[in-house]
């Protein structure tokens, strides 16, 4: 059967276009109940969907914007993006995400896609490479930069910065209260998490203690593997008392490889992480760790993007404050 139209709607129902138009888009008020009853029920007999990419074309907006993030499988990331879509949904806005599995060239890969489906801003998540920031800023979209430490002089591009040093800074003073004396940082590679090592670093250096490039581990990302593989490279030997991870999921595969070396925790090594994804309850011993508000931080880079669409007003920069949660791992 061939697709019907609005058009096909309307002169089946025997009325214009327009009245269509009204009640779909749930502006029918003047409208009669017998008529709207008869035009709904021909849409629902042949299973008509509006195009909303035709629609967009007419009132030049999609009603649409576009997330790109480097791990949708993150449990934090994904806090962020139901964030996000929360807020979206309760204005109208649908979301389009694009996982680019932190490879460069899907970043670009999921802009080009993401432009081709008419998106009126996009949002990147612990995305966006200095090396691409150039040539997208090039296509004047409203974008957001959220959680990657971004700093720009390109026009448009809003920050909301959940300040991962502030995270990192706090957690290290924490072990430091506690008595610990040999900390040590497990986090990925640099270039995905340099602002959590800072924090680190510079906790040390204000409570007067060495910075000891034993002590630090930075290999692969934001995973329990990245746990794993920094205990089994930390703990060779010395005496490591206390343990920053860059992540909960480290924080976890940090837990596992203590437990397998018979090191007690918080009795031989205190651990804290971050992000408090919602599984750092529940892990043996349950997880100290620094609350980002993934959530709030989704739902503020939604509003910011939004505010800039619809209201045109000026994209700035957003600072989500973050707290210790206290369990049994320190």
């Amino acid at each position: 059967m061939k697709k019907k139209t609005m058009k096909d709607i309307a002169m089946e129902a025997g009325v214009s276009i327009t009245t269509v138009s009204k009640i779909l888009n749930n502006v029918d008020m003047h409208i009669s109940e017998a008529t709207r009853e008869r035009v709904l029920g021909i849409v629902q007999k042949y299973h008509y969907v509006p195009n909303e990419i035709a629609k967009g074309l007419r009132r030049k907006s999609s009603n649409m914007i576009g997330v790109v993030t480097y791990d949708i499988a993150d449990p934090y990331i994904a806090k962020i993006v139901t964030g996000i879509e929360s807020a979206c949904r309760a204005k109208g806005i649908s979301v389009l995400i694009c996982n680019t599995d932190t490879e460069k060239s899907s970043e670009l890969d999921s802009f080009r896609f993401l432009r081709s489906k008419m998106v009126d801003g996009i949002i990147f998540l612990r995305s966006l490479s200095s090396e691409n920031a150039e040539s997208i800023s090039q296509f004047k979209i409203p974008i957001v930069v959220v959680d990657h430490g971004f700093s720009t002089d390109i026009s448009d591009v809003g920050i909301v910065d959940v300040n991962s040093h502030a995270a990192a800074y706090k957690a290290t003073e924490l072990l430091i209260r506690k008595g610990c004396r040999q900390i040590s940082y497990i986090g990925p590679s640099p270039s995905t998490g340099s602002t959590r090592i800072e924090g680190y670093i510079n906790a040390l250096k204000d409570c007067g203690r060495e910075i000891r490039a034993d002590l630090i581990y930075q290999q692969g990302d934001f995973s329990s593997e990245t746990g794993l593989h920094g205990i089994a490279s930390l703990f060779s030997g010395g005496c490591i008392d206390g343990v920053l991870c860059g992540n909960d999921l480290i924080a976890a595969g940090a837990l596992l490889a203590l437990s397998e070396k018979r090191l007690r925790v918080p009795e031989d090594v205190k651990v804290v992480g971050i992000d408090n994804i919602s599984i750092s309850q529940y892990l043996n011993p349950p997880l100290t760790t620094v609350d980002l508000h993934g959530r709030e931080v989704g739902v503020e880079s939604a509003e910011m993007l939004m505010s800039r669409i619809q209201n045109d007003v000026p994209l700035g920069e957003k600072f989500i404050d973050c707290e210790i949660v206290s369990r049994k791992s320190v």
